[in-house]
């Protein structure tokens, strides 16, 4: 049977690239839904440290001291070389502060819009990720270095004036959620869907570049320790992981069978 071809407005609408959404504007509804979901979630891991301040600090000391065990106390070192170049650590600091949600954002949005096909997998490893990182929030209250008076760091971005902002240390933020760093997370995430779904080259490594710049900034600016960042990476990949496994499989195209009339 010859399938006949779409015309006008119905085809335009049929091709994935320029389709929001397969049922309808419903979908976009619930998926931008899901995602809200996804930060009131991180949200509530604010609430869940009130009181356990001290636990945050002990926590942070005892990453601290890990990280000297290790011989990758570098922290205070990195941040001492950097202060003194005083353009690129603005850049570090707006990096840290006006960067993370607006590319995380973006990224979500290319991928639903542009490479609907992958939306699925991607949506449910985002969503791991933030809800293992809740959980982490939560049973392991974690201060930065700048919180923590003995590590020789300072905070940054307090001296650059930029430290109360609502989602920094403003009434949607978690002020001793280090462990793992998200900011991090993300960074990778998005270094990774640019590299699986992006086209063009220059896209593709433009995301690790991204990252760097990101774990610089986390390690210089005092809000991170650098074993944030491992953790960061580690709640990516459990993501993936689960992620995976709920992914179901491409089902095989039916075979088409010629049927031979009767007579010939």
């Amino acid at each position: 049977m010859t399938r006949l071809p779409k015309l006008g407005t119905v085809r335009l609408l049929g091709e994935r690239r320029f389709t929001l959404a397969r049922p309808g504007a419903e979908d976009v509804l619930r998926q931008g839904l899901l995602m809200l979901g996804c930060y009131a979630a991180y949200d509530v891991s604010r609430a869940l440290v009130r009181g356990r301040e001290a636990v945050a600090v002990a926590n942070g000391v005892f990453f601290m001291n890990l990280e000297k065990a290790l011989g990758i106390w570098w922290e205070p070192w990195i941040q001492a070389r950097l202060s003194g170049l005083g353009p690129l650590m603005s850049l570090l600091v707006w990096v840290y502060s006006y960067l993370h949600l607006p590319l995380i954002i973006g990224t979500l949005v290319w991928v639903f819009t542009q490479r609907r096909r992958s939306w699925e997998f991607w949506r449910n490893w985002f969503l791991a990720m933030n809800f293992i990182a809740v959980l982490v929030f939560a049973l392991l209250p974690t201060a930065p270095p700048r919180m923590i008076f003995t590590s020789g760091v300072v905070d940054i971005n307090y001296l650059h004036g930029i430290r109360q902002q609502i989602f920094e240390d403003g009434p949607l933020a978690n002020p001793y959620a280090a462990m793992p760093s998200l900011h991090f997370g993300y960074a990778l995430f998005i270094a990774l869907a640019l590299w699986a779904l992006a086209r063009g080259r220059l896209a593709r490594l433009s995301g690790f570049a991204y990252a760097a710049l990101v774990l610089l900034a986390i390690v210089a600016t005092g809000n991170h320790f650098i074993v944030d960042a491992v953790g960061g990476g580690l709640v990516l990949l459990a993501a993936w992981v689960f992620a995976a496994s709920v992914q179901p499989g491409e089902a095989a195209e039916p075979a088409v069978v010629a049927v031979r009339q009767r007579g010939d």
